[in-house]
């Protein structure tokens, strides 16, 4: 008789500093003590020296079944000699495409159970890739040229909110981006003996965006305007949003909990998704900003009903922003007002004004630098300001102090400081209109 094979069952669970890890349970004799926290069972064993696992579900009923089944597969395997080979020729098992979808769907719900957008997301570009590459039937028969056929049909199409607008490179990319992460689940934790179709892809360019590098802001008067039109919460939502810098759901979800007005001129918010169901910050990055005492003062006049500090009328959470924020621009008058551009101005300020690169970093909350580098392009009158301080004969430093990057710039500063020196004669003073020569180049008493 075949010797009963060891399968047991593990739980893969997501700790509070958001990392997952598997867990063994506990035994009380032939019996499990099942593990309550949210998460996916697996069934383990071992082949030889190698350790195998498959997802056997979310419940104790289906991780039973699943090790059940698997304890049968592997006793047959052993009375036939043997896990079987593929005889030559023959084709294996193909998997759906439609299956698989669902597979890696599944497995994104399990691992960003507080992200539901991500998965709305996610969702989506599957649905393109069943429509659009469906006619293959099977996952294990995409190729390459399919992916470059998914972008070129993808490149006819029109946007869903935009219809007489095609979809922009930048959405394209993003889409193959995600099959990427699809076909590496399929590899990696479904061991599907496949190439993934979309590694090491060709991003589509994007000339619009490079010649507009810069995301778009409020100009001054357009937040006047914006702001003359607001009542007492709308102004506290949108002043929110422009002096920190957060996303719509970070402010969605912002409690009074994550508020620090006591001292207004050392007052705080933390974004945190600590007792927040559904959802988290993204990248699962928490972050403290700083607030004006502007700001604290009109977060201080909010009325408290509700432990979100901008709740709906009826304490719930906010879902339509920017439809509120459309009908304040419109009657103020302001064209091509989004919650995001908020976001923006905030960023674009703080660099213009000398922020450095690194702490808008962390404001903003990005992983990546090369995000917050996009602010960095000066708009005209930046630029206009910085080419008059070219001269002809010497860089003019505007500002006595200022620090100069030039042996020339440096001269300067250093000749005007003597200039209002009256222990030195003047002519002894190198005025900044003067031209600077250097010692090296000067000519000798005999040349």
């Amino acid at each position: 008789m075949a010797a009963k094979k060891s399968v047991r069952i593990i739980k893969k669970i997501r700790e509070s500093s958001g990392v997952w890890r598997f867990v063994s349970l506990k035994r009380a004799g032939m019996r499990y003590a099942w593990d309550n926290r949210p998460g996916t069972y697996f069934v383990e064993w071992w082949e030889g020296r190698r350790r195998r696992r498959e997802a056997a579900g979310q419940t104790p009923s289906d991780a039973m079944e699943a090790q059940r089944r698997k304890r049968n597969e592997l006793v047959g395997e052993f009375v036939l000699g043997g896990k079987r080979e593929v005889p030559a020729g023959a084709e294996a098992p193909l998997t759906p495409i439609t299956s698989a979808v669902e597979m890696f769907l599944q497995h994104v719900r399990v691992h960003s159970p507080a992200k539901p957008r991500t998965v709305a997301r996610y969702k989506a570009v599957m649905d393109h890739a069943v429509r659009i590459l469906g006619r293959k039937s099977f996952v294990e028969a995409i190729t390459r040229a399919d992916i470059d056929d998914y972008k070129a049909s993808r490149s006819a199409e029109s946007s869903e909110q935009h219809l007489n607008r095609h979809i922009t490179p930048r959405t394209i990319n993003y889409e193959i981006g995600v099959l990427r992460t699809f076909f590496y689940f399929l590899i990696r934790e479904r061991n599907l003996p496949m190439e993934n179709p979309c590694a090491n892809f060709k991003l589509l360019r994007d000339p619009r965006a490079k010649a507009n590098r810069k995301p778009p802001t409020y100009q001054q008067e357009e937040l006047d305007r914006i702001f003359a039109h607001c009542d007492d919460v709308e102004t506290g939502i949108f002043a929110t949003l422009l002096l920190t810098g957060l996303r719509e759901e970070e402010l969605c979800y912002l409690t009074w909990a994550d508020v620090d007005i006591r001292d207004h001129e050392n007052a705080a918010l933390r974004v945190t998704g600590e007792g927040k169901r559904d959802f988290s910050p993204k990248d699962y990055e928490e972050r403290i900003i700083p607030i004006q005492p502007e700001l604290a003062e009109l977060l201080a006049r909010l009325p408290r009903r509700s432990v979100l500090v901008f709740p709906t009328k009826t304490g719930n959470r906010q879902t339509h922003l920017l439809r509120r924020l459309k009908g304040v621009a419109a009657a103020a008058g302001v064209e091509g007002a989004t919650l995001h551009k908020f976001r923006h101005t905030f960023a674009t300020r703080l660099l213009e004004c000398g922020g450095d690169i690194v702490t808008v970093q962390r404001l903003m909350g990005h992983s990546d630098l090369d995000t917050t580098r996009q602010y960095l392009d000066p708009d005209e009158k930046l630029r206009r300001s910085a080419v008059r301080r070219l001269s002809l004969r010497v860089m003019v430093v505007a500002v006595e102090g200022e620090q100069a990057r030039t042996p020339a710039d440096r001269f300067a500063v250093r000749a005007g400081r003597l200039a209002h020196d009256e222990s030195i004669p003047s002519s002894a003073v190198l005025t900044t209109a003067e031209t600077f020569v250097p010692p090296s180049r000067r000519e000798s008493p005999t040349g």
